[in-house]
């Protein structure tokens, strides 16, 4: 999420009229929102409010942001019903005890160790992460936007 304040020139304001753009930048994140994007979003809404300054929003957007904790996407594997036929679904998602023991002081997972298919494995429970904003605390600025976008409106 990106704001400007731009002057804008037109036939009907030569001297120009001031406005504020805010924007969904797609080439991060898929232009998704998260808390950081929602704040950015507030504060530039607020200050055209506050300013008498018309507010324009460009979107494209991917919706909220709904993550993966990227210190665990590359290591976590499946144990399948079937290994041979994986439309049998899978029974759960593990990490292996090395791959447990690489992120298990970074407190981003949470696992059980448990014996499948005669080996020690740990099936994940919490995947919590590193970062701020992987889970569904994103939707939560959706309101916030919406009422932002309504007061623009009065």
């Amino acid at each position: 999420m990106v704001a400007w304040q731009m002057t804008l020139k037109t036939p009907e304001y030569p001297e120009g009229h001031d406005i504020i753009v805010i924007s969904n930048d797609i080439t991060h994140k898929i232009g998704s929102f998260g808390p950081v994007e929602d704040l950015l979003f507030k504060k530039a809404s607020e200050k055209a409010r506050r300013e008498g300054l018309p507010c324009i929003f460009v979107s494209a957007n991917s919706g909220a942001w709904i993550g993966l904790a990227e210190e665990i996407k590359h290591l976590f594997k499946v144990a399948w019903y079937d290994p041979s036929d994986i439309e049998k679904g899978f029974k759960f998602l593990y990490l292996t005890p090395v791959d447990f023991k690489k992120v298990s002081a970074m407190n981003s997972v949470h696992a059980e160790l448990i014996e499948d298919e005669g080996e020690p494995r740990y099936k994940i429970i919490d995947i919590i992460g590193r970062e701020e904003g992987l889970g569904v605390e994103n939707l939560r600025g959706s309101g916030m936007i919406a009422g932002e976008s309504s007061i623009d409106y009065s």
